[in-house]
């Protein structure tokens, strides 16, 4: 059952203890004063303690913050002659479970454990699973995982912005889903938006919310994101694509905890914890004048760098398989093994698109297997069949725009990536977002 502790200077009180609950399965150990309680929470861990509040050499109260200790911390029951009101409001501020007034039953005392043991208990499955929420996507157990974790266990208890880094296919929403479910405001909303999606107007009323009749199509009042996300996490995706425009209303937000709906004339409180996360380097974006000093140093309080694919060779393993068993329960068919030989070839690849890359290689060879087995074939890039198109060049009768070149040089490298535009992305240096508006812009989208 569990080991219990006993902090009780009358002897009769230690006696009927040790006799209830030894009868109903827990192991109990019985001391008379602060000091002997002290020597045996150093020598074991108890999963309840029993304290009296007065005791003879110090305030039964006022050692509870040296019994709480260990991880997890024992449940803490105060036993008292004098059951009030202040007592519990004491005791509990300082991390008592419950407690329990003189005279007790055996019964009361049975309950009163009972019902301590049964909280803790929860406490522990809801730990446990707010861990697994946390971390049980973040698969690798390299020195720089490792790391990873225990940054963000560090982070996660403060409520200061964070500016999460690195480069695109990282996996930098993740690390952020686990600040919030890691934290505190767990049990309220994350809240995700790619400033890279939206542009102006769109994206103002989509972070701040607008009144109705603010500009055509408001039909409706709308509260915004930073307002959705009141109590949770606001998680800023691609924040150095956000235009210049509305920095300052972001930087306010985060200064006076407040936001301004578009079209309207009072501000609104709010309390979102924010987090962004780019692949950019803003240092750089700040001394072009494209991104806000005073908003860097704000959002940057906290800064995480999300290693590359290529700097934790061994995670690629575990990640191929938990790719492969996840997309394998998406299609529908039976687990796939993978080689080692596969397994090799995938270590020995430089993935430009890290993680994201690895996942999308993964799924087309389960989609694309005939049998169980997946073999190098099965996960080797696929190549082009005939070489990718010259560069345009210069004549005398012709010299290319710049577009011309910029997009004849995004048609080489779609080519030379099979058209996985995540990966072209990343060798041409811009997040998914603005390539996707390039090939937009230069009418290739279908091409």
């Amino acid at each position: 059952m569990s080991s219990i502790l006993v902090v009780d200077d009358e002897r009769g009180i230690r006696a009927l203890c040790g006799d209830v609950l030894g009868r109903a399965g827990h192991d109990i150990e019985a001391v008379d004063s602060a000091a002997g309680a002290l020597a045996a929470v150093a020598r074991q861990r108890f999963d309840l303690i029993l304290c009296d509040i007065n005791l003879p050499d110090q305030d039964g109260v006022s050692l509870l913050p040296r019994l709480l200790t260990g991880e997890p911390p024992p449940a803490v029951v105060l036993i008292t002659a004098y059951p009030s009101i202040e007592t519990a409001v004491r005791g509990m501020k300082l991390g008592a479970r419950d407690y329990i007034g003189k005279p007790f039953s055996p019964d009361e005392l049975r309950l009163t454990v009972r019902r301590a043991l049964d909280e803790d208990e929860l406490r522990r499955a809801h730990g446990e699973l707010t861990k697994r929420l946390a971390y049980g996507s973040m698969i690798g157990d390299s020195p720089a995982m490792q790391q990873l974790r225990q940054t963000i266990d560090k982070v996660a208890k403060a409520d200061a912005s964070v500016l999460i880094t690195g480069e695109s296919g990282t996996g930098k929403e993740l690390v952020a889903r686990a600040l919030h479910f890691a934290g505190r405001r767990a049990s309220r909303s994350f809240t995700p938006v790619n400033c890279g999606a939206l542009v102006g107007t769109l994206l103002d009323s989509e972070l701040f919310g607008h009144v109705r009749g603010a500009f055509t199509g408001a039909d409706t009042a709308k509260r915004g994101l930073f307002v959705a996300a009141d109590g949770g996490t606001l998680f800023l995706d691609e924040i150095g694509e956000l235009p210049i425009e509305l920095q300052p209303k972001l930087l306010r937000a985060l200064q006076e905890g407040e936001v301004k709906p578009v079209g309207g004339t009072s501000a609104l409180r709010v309390d979102a914890r924010v987090i962004a996360a780019t692949n950019r380097t803003l240092e750089q974006s700040v001394k072009a004048g494209t991104f806000r000093e005073d908003l860097y140093y704000r959002l940057a309080v906290i800064t995480i760098d999300v290693p590359p694919l290529r700097n934790r060779p061994g995670d690629i393993a575990p990640l191929a398989r938990h790719f492969a068993e996840d997309a394998a329960l998406r299609a529908e068919r039976g687990r796939l093994e993978l080689t080692e030989a596969a397994i090799a070839h995938l270590v020995a690849q430089p993935w430009p698109g890290n993680v994201r890359e690895l996942e999308n290689t993964i799924e087309r060879a389960v989609i694309l297997a005939t049998g169980n087995v997946l073999d190098v074939a099965d996960v080797a890039a696929r190549r082009p069949a005939a070489p990718p198109p010259a560069l345009q060049t210069f004549t005398a009768d012709h010299i290319p725009s710049l577009d011309d070149l910029e997009r004849a040089h995004i048609l080489r490298v779609l080519e030379l990536c099979e058209g996985q535009r995540t990966k072209a992305a990343a060798l041409l240096g811009i997040n998914r977002t603005t390539l996707w508006k390039k090939l937009r812009q230069y009418g290739i989208e279908g091409e």
